[in-house]
């Protein structure tokens, strides 16, 4: 869901949007790239990402980025769902006509995990 304007539809920040993304228990999203970047806090719930193939495990209240252009996708704890609040630049790198994304299409969209992010 993408918080926006009521009265004008478009993002609420001019060149930064905000999001909250509901993973359902045990599900995992598929892999994708985008040229914008983003910062996540952990509103509820635990589960992980995979980031360029490095897994980070997160829960409530954690923070993490995904740099721009890098390979991500999310999972959530098997037991509860999670929410996901982002902030992200997609308003700013749509407005330069300097957005793309590129869907991960090998191994049913999902990233060979190559590291454990122990921090």
């Amino acid at each position: 869901m993408e918080f926006s304007d009521p009265t004008t539809g478009r993002p609420v920040l001019r060149s930064m949007t905000c999001w909250a993304q509901l993973i359902r228990p045990g599900i995992r999203t598929k892999a994708h790239r985008h040229t914008s970047s983003k910062v996540y806090q952990v509103f509820r719930g635990q589960g992980y990402s995979v980031i360029n193939g490095q897994r980070f495990d997160w829960k409530e209240g954690d923070f993490f980025v995904v740099p721009s252009w890098a390979w991500h996708e999310h999972a959530s704890d098997e037991m509860e769902e999670s929410i996901l609040f982002s902030i992200q630049d997609i308003p700013l790198m749509k407005d330069m006509a300097l957005f793309r994304e590129e869907p991960y299409v090998e191994n049913a969209g999902h990233q060979p995990v190559t590291g454990h992010f122990a921090g």
